[in-house]
């Protein structure tokens, strides 16, 4: 078996942004112009009728809590911010991009529920802190597993090497990878974000999610490793993992949690979860203007 190295794999996975990929160079295209509106960029997304629809059916979730219902992307567009709207669509997007991997060693669905459980949980946990920006650590939390999908789907032998040792000696997922390849998923996810020009901070988030004290931005590194560790405790979708990965201690102090939202950050990630789930997973069946 050839171990491949990171910046090979990383190579292998197609640059396209799938079926919403027009749609985001649109977006960006228009961004440069100075006659750019909020209208341009609404007018934009509607061309594609399934993004529409899934957009407007999360804009009127209770992932946002809009206390009035959001019936035109225009609408979407103005409350949302076009930050947020882009984030959403990249997140789409990659999301897809992944559809092909074999279900043999994880279930996709599965693995997507969990990464999407994970990036609600970030994004409470960051408004639970009041932390700037709190929508940016959705994004962070559904990409935080994505270089196990890269290792699925670009070297499938390695990827069996590392399932079967993790089984048999009963060990951590990361640490099987570790042991057969000389790096884990972290660090193929930070190669590829940083190769699709995802900013520094993000990159370095997603790559020290499982050690955040080794981050350069240790606050929203420990922000998903809390989430990836509530999430994986709460039994919610599997990235392949059989076992909850431990929990860094400096991580909790350093956000500086109590354990009594514990209760109430359960409630909020199922009260948003499902609605979450039919936005992503669920294919549109078509999509209002």
């Amino acid at each position: 078996m050839t171990l491949p190295l990171i910046k090979t794999l990383v190579q292998a996975v197609p640059r396209r942004l799938g079926s919403h990929g027009p749609v985001l160079e649109e977006i960006e295209q228009a961004l440069q112009s100075p006659q750019c509106s909020l209208g341009t960029i609404g007018e934009a997304i509607q061309k594609d009728l399934a993004l529409t629809a899934r957009l407007l059916r999360l804009a009127n979730s209770p992932f946002f809590g809009f206390a009035t219902r959001l019936s035109t992307v225009a609408e979407a567009v103005s409350l949302l911010g076009i930050q947020q709207i882009q984030d959403l669509i990249t997140a789409s997007s990659v999301m897809e991009q992944f559809k092909g991997v074999p279900d043999t060693l994880v279930s996709k669905d599965s693995f997507w529920r969990h990464s999407l459980a994970v990036g609600i949980t970030a994004r409470l946990l960051a408004m639970e802190r009041r932390l700037p920006k709190p929508d940016k650590f959705f994004v962070a939390g559904l990409l935080h597993d994505v270089g196990r999908l890269v290792l699925l789907s670009q070297a499938a032998d390695c990827a069996h090497a590392v399932f079967e040792l993790h089984q048999r000696d009963r060990i951590m997922l990361r640490d099987a990878e570790e042991k057969i390849l000389g790096y884990d998923h972290q660090q193929i996810a930070a190669e590829l974000l940083q190769s699709w020009s995802y900013p520094p901070t993000l990159v370095q988030t997603v790559a020290f999610h499982h050690t955040p004290n080794q981050s350069l931005a240790k606050l929203d590194a420990a922000v998903i490793h809390i989430a990836d560790h509530l999430v994986n405790a709460m039994g919610i979708g599997s990235s392949g993992e059989r076992f909850i990965p431990p929990l860094d201690a400096k991580a909790w102090t350093l956000l500086g949690l109590n354990h009594d939202i514990l209760a109430r950050l359960v409630e909020a990630v199922d009260e948003q979860m499902l609605a979450v789930e039919e936005a992503f997973l669920t294919q549109p069946a078509g999509g209002a203007r």
